[in-house]
């Protein structure tokens, strides 16, 4: 498991603050001696803290994992294709990448897209269609007006699928 800074301080740890001053509240209406009231609040702070964490930590750690490795991917796809041709147009430098996530009765598809290029701006379509291992489509979707900046990466879209999604196939076409 790898930990995230996001892990451990996130919006979600404002409900600490807000059981920690109801704990400061009731204990000085109660009117506990000062060492009772600095001591319980701590405390209190300390559990609530950890009874939050764990939580945001499990749901943090799997959608952080993901998105390092479609970035990762990315970055692979764009190596191999480097390698294998000549990139020549905006197009070229455009790269989409699908990954399959499994859960318990079928698999989360993440759609991913970068521009490579050093210094022009994409703005236009993307066709993107997944098959699985007997070649069937399971996904086709084109994504309409995509603006990427030179270097940028980011999430094009997320969706469920019942398949199983073992081996999967990728096809995409960008068209300024």
């Amino acid at each position: 498991m790898k930990l995230y800074p996001e892990m451990f301080l996130s919006p979600w740890h404002l409900i600490v603050l807000l059981f920690v001053l109801i704990a400061w509240v009731g204990l000085m209406i109660g009117r506990y001696d000062r060492k009772t009231i600095l001591r319980s609040t701590g405390l209190t702070a300390l559990v609530f803290y950890f009874i939050v964490t764990i939580p945001v930590g499990l749901i943090t750690q799997e959608s952080l994992y993901k998105q390092e490795t479609m970035l990762a991917e990315l970055d692979q796809s764009f190596e191999e294709k480097k390698e294998e041709s000549s990139l020549t147009s905006v197009q070229d430098h455009i790269i989409v990448y699908a990954g399959a996530y499994r859960n318990d009765d079928g698999a989360d598809i993440l759609v991913y897209a970068g521009n490579y290029h050093s210094s022009e701006t994409f703005t236009g379509n993307i066709r993107v269609s997944v098959y699985d291992k007997d070649k069937e489509e399971v996904f086709t979707e084109t994504y309409e007006r995509v603006t990427l900046a030179p270097g940028e990466k980011k999430k094009l879209d997320t969706t469920y699928t019942s398949q199983p999604m073992d081996t999967y196939y990728l096809q995409y076409e960008a068209q300024p």
